[in-house]
C-alpha cells in the first residue's frame, strides 16, 4: 500500500491518500473549467483507494458552482483549493488536488487535460461515480 500525505499551505486540512497503486501509476488531471483553471489545479484519484480529509473546526469552506452537486473544499485560513467532493449513493466521493497539497511524487509530471464541457447531469455522476474515490471528511483539532 502506498500512503501519501499532505496538507493545505497552513496545515488547517490534511489529507491521506491510500492507494494500492504507485505514485506514477496515479493519473493527473487538468480540468480545464475555469474553477481549476484559475487553481492551477491537477486532479488525483484512485476508485479503489481511500482518501481521507481532516479539517480543523471551520477551516474548510465549501464552494459549489455549475450544477451545484460538488464541494469544492477551499481552506478558510490560507485559501487553497484542496479537493473536490460529491455524495453519492450515500457515499462520499473525492478527487484531490495534487499541488493545493503539495503531495509527493507527482513532480515533473505532465498532466492530461480534460474537458467535461458537452456532460449532462447524468454523465458528469457516471463519471465521477467511476474515476472519483471513497473519502471521509473529519473535522477534528489538530494533535499535539
Amino acid at each position: 500500500m502506498t500512503e501519501l500525505a499532505g496538507h493545505c499551505h497552513c496545515g488547517a486540512i490534511r489529507v491521506e491518500l491510500t492507494t494500492a497503486l504507485a505514485v506514477e501509476d496515479l493519473p493527473l488531471r487538468a480540468c480545464q473549467c475555469g474553477f481549476c483553471r484559475r487553481h492551477g489545479a491537477l486532479t488525483t484519484s484512485d476508485p479503489e483507494g481511500w482518501l481521507h480529509i481532516e479539517a480543523a473546526p471551520g477551516a474548510a469552506n465549501r464552494y459549489r458552482f455549475g450544477l451545484g452537486i460538488t464541494d469544492f473544499l477551499l481552506c478558510a485560513e490560507c485559501g487553497v483549493y484542496v479537493a473536490a467532493t460529491m455524495e453519492t449513493e450515500g457515499r462520499l466521493t473525492a478527487v484531490l488536488n495534487v499541488p493545493g497539497v503539495n503531495l509527493p511524487g507527482f513532480e515533473g509530471r505532465a498532466p492530461s487535460p480534460m474537458i467535461y464541457d458537452d456532460e449532462t447531469p447524468d454523465e458528469r455522476v457516471a463519471r465521477r461515480a467511476g474515476r472519483w474515490m471513497p473519502a471521509v471528511f473529519v473535522e477534528t483539532s489538530p494533535s499535539a
